[in-house]
């Protein structure tokens, strides 16, 4: 049977060889880890992004609300007396866009049939300040903890 022999320029070769393998599966490794560490922290900053976008979408439609309950209540059931059929006619096709715009983004069905009744003046629907609290806590999505419907002002002409 022979003998293997081996010589140490192959054992240099082989350890040369081992150390660049491994130093080629490290460089490899760690620039893996690196690009998942940084998809990891942009798809972090991209859904605080998103979350920061929709907070002030949320905001702004929650503005529209108000400007929708002011502008409705603003004649109190008066318009016909206090307009004019021009007015009269802007009035309610700015009021008719806002009830759409609002049945279309709010997702909850049943805070928009209440909101529908209120507006239609329907025996037993909410009243327009406890409307606003139920509105607040579905936008912020927690209930509202003190605020009562009692504390919001709403300000009319005493006639």
């Amino acid at each position: 049977m022979g003998t293997i022999q081996i010589t140490y320029d192959q054992v240099f070769v082989g350890i040369i060889s081992l150390a660049s393998l491994l130093g080629i599966i490290q460089f490899l490794l760690a620039n893996w880890i690196k690009a998942r560490l940084e998809k990891s922290i942009q798809h972090e900053y991209d859904k605080k992004l998103e979350d920061y976008r929709f907070s002030i979408l949320q905001r702004e439609q929650a503005a529209k609300i108000a400007t929708f309950f002011a502008r409705w209540a603003k004649y109190s059931a008066r318009e016909k007396t206090i307009l004019n059929k021009k007015e009269l006619h802007d009035y309610y096709e700015e009021l008719t866009r806002m009830s759409y715009e609002l049945s279309l983004w709010i997702p909850d069905e049943n805070l928009v049939k209440k909101i529908m009744s209120r507006l239609e003046l329907k025996k037993g629907a909410p009243e327009v300040k406890t409307l606003l609290i139920e509105i607040r806590e579905h936008i912020l999505g927690k209930k509202t903890e003190t605020l009562k419907a009692g504390e919001i002002i709403h300000w009319y002409v005493k006639e």
